[in-house]
């Protein structure tokens, strides 16, 4: 593929991602919120709220075998078209029913999306730019998480849910006509290169970044989704500039490590999992807006790093399965540790987010050990064994 083809198609998936991803991260505090308004306690918001996480988690591996059947773009426009039943879900006369599965079609369909970008990211890359593309990949869906809660938040405040809802169907349609540019492309695949998904599950080039990959999430969830709430709790205003803040840190972090992350990068996700328990731990310190911008610098840097660096490892050091299934499955650790961090932030109604803060601080420090001790010896003796093609 010419060069000017690989950068074009690239521009126009990113783009495409953006998007679509925005289509979730725009509902992501408005729900809460909406469901606060009507009522409800926060366990049943945690919970409602993780049904998006779970679906998200079984979408991503069916995703890569949906992949591996008919290709990235088509998966990619599968699942814009089943999120355009989301609005019509609005008007579903109980409440918790319908928002309950908006959340699970939100989850799958950007789930599907999200895998299918990656991989058509991983394909499209030349060998020299794969890498850096893979981590420019994770930059859009950044940018989606952190820049469409503040855009939510404000369509809600000033006009109302149902302008939310527009908004999403209108990023929808966007998505759409960029995904249609696109060609579908071919890759020469080994023969030797196994698609059972259980093998590719119990690979261990998979599951041992899938583990550490959900110990980091879960930050995610705890702290993002369940801002809103947090934020009541303490008496705290203005959070739609936590995501600006916390997009802006992580945008720059990603521009900053640059080509750094090509020589550093083992290195530089034990850096991340430390700073993401850090992260945690400083959540658990924040009672005003000037500590909670401190706290989303903070958990920005670490979530800036682990996501795309720790994909990364995984493509470059994945043997003898699909590739497309080993991001599906690995990508589905992010959505688990999303959910178990949303509904573990659930508990907030009988513990207080300082301890609760705290006590899942442990998470993230065990995929610290984890890594250290187990994952980054396997890379090594990896390099150190050819690969038998």
């Amino acid at each position: 593929m010419k060069i000017q083809d690989e950068i074009r198609y690239f521009i126009i998936v990113l783009a495409a991602t953006i998007a679509f991803i925005s289509t979730y991260y725009i509902m992501m505090p408005v729900i809460p919120k909406y469901m606060l308004e009507l009522g409800y306690d926060n366990l049943t918001i945690g919970t409602i709220m993780g049904l998006f996480s779970i679906s998200s988690m079984i979408a991503r591996p069916v995703g890569g075998v949906w992949i591996n059947a008919y290709g990235s773009k088509k998966v990619m426009l599968i699942s814009v078209i089943l999120f355009f039943f989301t609005p019509l879900l609005v008007k579903i006369p109980y409440t918790i029913l319908g928002l309950a599965t908006i959340l699970l079609i939100y989850g799958f369909t950007v789930g599907a999306f999200t895998v299918a970008s990656a991989s058509f990211t991983a394909d499209v890359a030349s060998s020299e730019n794969l890498t850096r593309f893979m981590g420019f990949n994770s930059i859009s869906f950044i940018i989606a998480k952190g820049l469409s809660p503040a855009a939510g938040i404000k369509l809600m405040d000033n006009y109302g849910f149902s302008a939310a809802i527009l908004g999403t169907v209108v990023l929808a349609v966007i998505a759409m006509v960029l995904v249609f540019l696109l060609s579908d492309i071919k890759t020469n695949k080994k023969d030797n290169v196994d698609t059972s998904f259980i093998k590719v599950l119990l690979n261990r080039s998979v599951y041992l970044p899938t583990i550490i990959l959900f110990c980091g999430m879960v930050t995610f969830g705890a702290i993002t989704a369940m801002l809103p709430l947090f934020a009541d709790a303490k008496g705290i205003t203005g959070i739609e500039y936590f995501f600006v803040i916390n997009t802006m840190v992580v945008v720059a972090t990603r521009l900053i490590i640059g080509r750094w992350s090509n020589r550093y990068l083992e290195q530089l996700v034990a850096i991340a999992l430390v700073v993401l328990t850090i992260s945690f731990i400083s959540m658990s310190f924040v009672d005003s807006f000037q500590k909670l911008v401190i706290a989303a610098t903070i958990y920005g840097v670490g979530f800036a790093l682990l996501f795309p660096l720790m994909t990364s490892l995984l493509v470059i050091h994945i043997r003898g399965v699909s590739r497309s299934m080993a991001l599906g499955i690995y990508t589905a650790a992010f959505d688990l540790g999303v959910a178990a961090g949303v509904m573990l932030g659930g508990f907030s109604k009988y513990v207080d987010f300082k301890w609760l803060y705290l006590i899942l601080a442990i998470l993230p420090f065990i995929g610290f050990c984890l890594y250290q001790y187990v994952y980054r010896p396997f890379i090594q003796k990896n390099l150190q064994e050819p690969e038998i093609v």
